[in-house]
């Protein structure tokens, strides 16, 4: 999939806000998000049974693995959490957006932060305002020790750039780690990791610190398993499991944007 071109999103004026919440209001009268729950044990099961077949398919015998290379892997995930964005809030991908609707979901987009431009996973966007909601997403499923590293401060740069150019944004972080290895031997501590992933998660307000994350998520998958399941045991902490992480960062959202009369959850 080609990436998009870069969407430049600035901060809207003073004397752009009448002009916002007069159509944010109309934008509220359209939305409809639906009652269902946003978790659904055996729909994210069925991505990872997915992410396993592609990973199984894309592996050489070089040791690299074509699939996730291409991102097909992990695009599959970006397609879970755009489905349950839409069903929590109510809002439409861009591409199914009439011309007057102001916010909308994307997916792949620029988004110009203050350090430098970052492709972004899953965006909520505002026509004027710009970026409300970021969802950065990983796979980690091989060479863990070797390369959670760099993810960890690649992870936490990101944050810190974006966060100092929207001091408002919510951003959820998103890695996907397996229990065990699927096609060859490696010893790793998830708890060690988990650790780690604890210190950047929950940015309370515009306040805290800009290293870290409104919502961040360790999704351990034991994709050994026939079918693959979720582990149940890692992350131990329930504020970065997967079964929570729509409902707890789209409640920030609610929270924090409550006043642009959009939020109908």
């Amino acid at each position: 999939m080609p990436i998009k071109k870069e969407v430049i999103l600035e901060e809207p004026e003073s004397e752009e806000q009448g002009v916002i919440e007069k159509e944010l209001e109309e934008e509220a009268k359209e939305i409809k998000p639906e009652s269902k729950p946003s978790f659904d044990e055996d729909e994210i099961c069925e991505v990872l049974k997915q992410m396993k077949a592609l990973l199984l398919k894309g592996q050489t015998d070089k040791g690299h693995n074509t699939e996730v290379r291409k991102q097909t892997v992990i695009r599959l995930l970006h397609s879970y959490l755009v489905k349950k964005l839409k069903e929590k809030t109510g809002f439409k991908l861009k591409d199914e957006c009439k011309d007057k609707d102001m916010v909308f979901i994307d997916t792949e987009v620029k988004i110009p932060g203050f350090h430098k431009v970052k492709n972004v996973d899953i965006a909520i966007v505002h026509k004027r305002a710009g970026p409300l909601l970021l969802i950065s997403v990983k796979s980690l499923m091989s060479s863990i020790t070797n390369n959670f590293t760099n993810d960890y401060e690649s992870a936490i740069g990101d944050a810190i750039s974006m966060h100092e150019r929207y001091p408002y944004l919510i951003y959820g972080y998103i890695i996907v780690m397996p229990k065990e290895v699927l096609i060859r031997d490696e010893t790793f501590d998830l708890d060690y990791y988990e650790g780690f992933l604890r210190k950047i998660n929950q940015r309370v307000d515009e306040q805290d610190k800009d290293k870290k994350y409104e919502k961040v998520c360790m999704l351990v998958g034991d994709f050994k398993s026939d079918p693959p399941k979720i582990v149940k045991e890692n992350p131990s902490d329930n504020g970065l499991r997967i079964e929570n992480f729509i409902e707890d960062i789209c409640a920030v959202l609610k929270e924090r944007y409550e006043m642009l009369k959009i939020i109908k959850y």
